[in-house]
């Protein structure tokens, strides 16, 4: 009894002197080693901890903890390093923006005249005011560059226009090809063009307005309030089959987003009347995948049904859109999918800028639902599919606003943790790869389109952008590689599904046409200043025409073989690109051995336009370019070759050569003596 009363006063003792201020008491620690474990040890959770450095004992953490630890710490290194990265680009460019406010008096003070420290590249290079400690003096080399002359010098070539057809006003930025096409005629013809606007009485000229599809267009879509009773149509059962394997055979390879097995039991569930009310959002869908499967197939027939091709796309697109009216913005995978498929319906229909608007209604609708998000304890049974989605859309949407000049809405990556699908063995392992090479397109259109930086820098980025581009290309999985570059035996080549031939053919064109936008703005300000650039800027110019060259010439050998490639009207957009990037050196130069090359190319250009004279775009386009053969048929500059042709070599000029992706198919040296004799009349 007295024992116990004893140690009930030293506990009151001890509450009593426990009162005062409270001492801090060291943390348990969350992952002893396994030695401070068994000897119940104080683990400070180092590797190796104290104690067992301290007894010269192996340190062993239970669960490979420590190297989980050790992973998440180089993982986060990683990612600080790109985050200083990107502020040191930030800080360069503000650099640079500072730099050209000063004086021409301090800036000639500031560079010498003929000389200039070429930095290694835009990323990792110290701003000019910076000092850079221990860093050795580089080899100062000769440079022709105009260093008042910011590479930002793109924006002469946005465009912001009324279409005279919508009475709305677009833009369209240096990238895309109404621009481009906007600048050859800006340098071609530019009086003639101001005698247009000055006409009294006459709508001012509009290249938007001249290549807009007049037959597709929003007012299309109108229609009653309500959903139409398709049932008594049986939802189209008769051309569904047709319209629906032109859509999973051919473009659903490109971006696999949609189940189709499931979508083809939710159809037979409309066709056979299995539920009395169909859900609008699905409704929507399967009118879009109709409409795109018309617009896309290979028709063998005039009509079905007593319908063409584009009136059974642009009537089953309406509809589409009154389902899509009456759901007002259903937030579920079925909405965006049908957003996703009128987006590329009317990229198809060559109507870039109503595409931009559906596809920011789908990439919305997205981040509204939460589709971008890894959600716990989430019960939505097609989550795979949402993740397949989400990022063919993240591509795309990158892909279409490069292609008209426009930002992107995705905002930062950090908002984005849906995990990618698998680089696996099947054909959704596109997905991830094409959004590896949207990520090089945001590079392209940031670093390079709207970066003030000087045109040396500028130079560099693209180089490295060139050299991610090209490892990129060489890391694609073999099935999927473009022929160019495909190691196997050309047998094995017969043996592939279909959709690999398929993913294998777009993405040939698409590393040519971004390869060619990475350096064409080298060639337009060339083409602007007109003087002999150094070697590195040759080299650039070249790499453009020289993929410019590869985009025609890839897509012609396709259009040979493959029937329903010349149904994928978006094609237009990519010879229009090249075409447009040719016909500028060739207006400049006139009639002269080095530009027969380049006009061989856009003569085959003319023929795949041709072969798709279905679309009114693609006849529009035909005329445009004929206009401007016409008139480099009649320069004068064969005479002002004529005083030179006793200085210049002969050169023949053969075309592109098979299995290389890097190597230039005409000498620019005689480009650029061209120009110099040129300028110099």
């Amino acid at each position: 009894m007295m024992q116990r009363q004893t140690q009930r006063s030293s506990s009151i003792r001890t509450t009593v002197d426990d009162s005062g201020p409270p001492r801090t008491k060291r943390p348990r620690a969350a992952q002893a080693c396994d030695r401070c474990r068994l000897k119940k040890y104080k683990c400070d959770e180092s590797y190796p901890c104290s104690h067992c450095k301290k007894s010269g004992i192996n340190c062993v953490y239970q669960g490979n903890y420590r190297q989980r630890e050790n992973d998440r710490s180089a993982s986060y290194v990683s990612d600080l390093e790109k985050k200083v990265d990107e502020l040191s680009a930030k800080l360069r460019v503000a650099e640079s923006e500072i730099a050209s406010q000063r004086s021409p008096q301090s800036q000639r003070e500031a560079t010498a005249p003929e000389t200039r420290q070429v930095p290694h590249s835009i990323i990792d290079a110290t701003p000019c005011s910076m000092p850079r400690h221990g860093s050795t003096p580089r080899e100062e080399i000769p440079l022709s560059y105009d260093n008042h002359d910011e590479a930002g010098d793109s924006v002469e070539d946005e465009i912001s226009e009324l279409n005279h057809h919508t009475n709305g006003i677009e833009f369209h930025g240096s990238t895309s090809s109404t621009a481009l096409i906007g600048h050859l005629q800006k340098r071609h013809e530019p009086r003639r063009t101001q005698e247009r606007h000055s006409l009294s009485g006459v709508p001012e000229y509009s290249i938007v307005s001249t290549l807009h599809n007049s037959s597709f267009s929003p007012s299309y879509t109108t229609g009653p309030a309500q959903p139409a009773a398709l049932h008594e149509h049986n939802y189209y059962f008769e051309q569904a089959h047709a319209f629906m394997n032109g859509y999973f055979e051919n473009i659903h390879f490109i971006h696999p987003l949609i189940d189709k097995e499931d979508f083809c039991l939710r159809a037979h569930d409309l066709w056979f009347n299995r539920t009395k009310q169909p859900e609008p959002s699905f409704v929507a869908l399967y009118l879009s995948i109709l409409s795109f499967g018309a617009l896309v197939r290979v028709w063998d027939e005039e009509r079905l049904g007593g319908l063409t091709r584009f009136e059974w796309s642009r009537k089953l697109f309406g509809e589409a859109q009154v389902y899509l009216n009456h759901l007002q913005f259903s937030n579920n995978l079925d909405t965006v999918q049908c957003l996703y498929l009128m987006a590329k319906i009317c990229q198809n229909e060559l109507n870039p800028n109503l595409a931009y608007m559906y596809l920011g209604l789908a990439i919305r609708t997205c981040l509204a639902a939460g589709f971008n998000r890894e959600v716990r304890n989430s019960t939505e049974q097609r989550a795979g599919w949402i993740s397949k989605t989400w990022w063919g859309l993240f591509s795309l949407e990158i892909e279409m606003s490069f292609s008209v000049g426009r930002p992107d809405t995705l905002g930062m990556d950090e908002y984005h943790n849906r995990a990618l699908p698998e680089r696996d063995d099947s054909e959704y392992a596109i997905i991830p790869w094409m959004v590896d090479f949207a990520q090089m397109i945001r590079k392209v259109s940031v670093q390079i389109y709207h970066s003030r930086i000087t045109l040396q820098d500028k130079l560099q980025v693209a180089l490295q952008i060139e050299a991610e581009l090209d490892r990129w290309m060489l890391r694609l999985p073999e099935r999927i590689k473009p022929d160019v570059l495909r190691q196997r035996a050309s047998g094995g080549a017969l043996r592939d599904p279909k959709w690999a031939r398929r993913q294998r053919l777009v993405l040939g064109i698409r590393y040519y046409n971004v390869k060619m936008l990475l350096f064409r703005p080298f060639l337009s300000h060339f083409t602007r200043k007109l003087r002999h650039p150094p070697i590195e800027l040759e080299q650039a110019i070249g790499k453009c025409l020289d993929a410019a060259m590869k985009t025609i010439e890839v897509i012609y050998d396709i259009y040979r073989v493959h029937t329903f490639f010349r149904c994928w009207w978006y094609n237009t957009t990519y010879v229009m690109f090249a075409t447009s990037t040719l016909l500028l050196p060739m207006i400049k130069l006139g009639m002269c051995p080095e530009t027969i090359p380049w006009r061989r190319s856009v003569e085959r250009a003319l023929e795949i336009l041709e072969a798709m004279d279905e679309s009114i775009v693609a006849r529009k386009s035909v005329d445009l370019i004929k206009r401007y053969l016409r008139e480099f048929s009649l320069s004068d500059a064969q005479s002002s070759m004529a005083n030179i042709e006793g200085s210049v070599p002969a050169y023949a000029a053969e075309t592109p050569s098979q299995g290389t992706f890097d190597i230039p198919v005409c000498d620019f040296h005689f480009t650029i003596q061209c120009f110099r004799n040129l300028t110099a009349t």
